[in-house]
């Protein structure tokens, strides 16, 4: 037979539980109000290009965690979505990592407008490779995009 007390009592303690860890990772004052002074929104395909871009930005947003975040890519499409990037970001970086630009389709498609445009093959002079990255081509994108996010980070007030 189910015990009503028991149940309550596991609910309870995972409730308890829930909230320490929501305690332990609470968000800051800087998160709650989601303003950021960099928005990066980089292509995360199946390509060394991809990979490599993927992770140069989440290295950079490491780096600055009070000036950069990583946006979501196809969060875009979605019109509460869209407005709230447009208000809480000062200055928007787009990173495409082949030259099929999927990520600049989308973004002029849905009308969002980015200070700041990186295609990585032309900018590399290699071809799309379907494969993982080597660490070379890896450190060169990271690169190219910390140069870029610090020279947006620097116009911003």
């Amino acid at each position: 037979m189910f015990n009503n007390y028991a149940h309550k009592d596991a609910n309870m303690k995972e409730t308890k539980k829930f909230m320490e860890i929501r305690a332990k990772y609470s968000i800051d004052a800087k998160e709650k109000n989601n303003t950021y002074k960099l928005l990066i929104f980089t292509c995360y395909g199946g390509c060394a290009t991809g990979v490599a871009a993927s992770r140069a930005c989440i290295r950079i947003w490491e780096e600055n965690p009070d000036d950069v975040k990583i946006g979501c890519l196809p969060a875009v499409i979605v019109p509460w979505k869209f407005k709230e990037i447009m208000k809480n970001s000062k200055k928007r970086i787009l990173i495409d990592a082949c030259n099929v630009q999927c990520g600049k389709k989308l973004f002029e498609r849905e009308g969002m407008s980015v200070d700041s445009y990186l295609e990585l093959t032309s900018l590399l002079g290699i071809k799309k490779e379907k494969k993982l990255p080597l660490k070379n081509l890896e450190e060169k994108v990271y690169k190219i995009i910390r140069e870029e996010v610090n020279a947006l980070l620097s116009k911003v007030c």
